[in-house]
């Protein structure tokens, strides 16, 4: 008798146990963003110029990371940076006031355009930002890297 009862509460507790799987995975939001959504067309790259009026290195605005309003001739443009760390690397920090030209382009990203910058140059300093397809660049560390070996595994 026991062993029905056993067999019956292990039963129902496995059959518990597929439903509410199937409710955790119903509650999942899969967004899926494939390359056609995004696409960078470099024959439609411009340059703008203008005056930085606020920066923000981790903004949360698609696409996230590092973006600057620029003052330009034809009014305010919001402008991402690729990845915050390469600015750093190449020693290129904005501040409000600061005059700037970027090359780039234009791309909506349903909050509104979004100029993504491909070259950014600030004085004398010029950084390249993304590659050719819109790609943001990983940054590049100056100075050689030490390599380090393991001979003889753990001790």
């Amino acid at each position: 008798m026991k062993l029905k009862i056993r067999m019956c509460l292990g039963c129902a507790a496995f059959a518990g146990a597929l439903v509410a799987v199937s409710f955790a995975g119903a509650q999942q939001k899969t967004t899926q963003i494939t390359q056609g959504t995004f696409s960078y067309d470099a024959s439609h790259e411009t340059q703008i110029q203008g005056t930085v009026v606020s920066f923000t290195a981790s903004s949360q605005t698609a696409p996230i990371g590092p973006h600057a309003t620029i003052q330009t001739s034809s009014g305010n443009v919001d402008v991402h940076l690729g990845i915050a760390d390469t600015m750093k690397i190449n020693d290129v920090f904005l501040a409000a006031g600061d005059s700037v030209k970027i090359v780039g382009a234009s791309h909506n990203f349903g909050n509104g355009n979004v100029f993504l910058a491909r070259v950014l140059q600030k004085g004398n300093q010029t950084v390249t930002l993304r590659n050719s397809k819109g790609i943001p660049l990983a940054p590049k560390h100056p100075g050689p890297v030490t390599v380090r070996s393991v001979v003889g595994g753990a001790r």
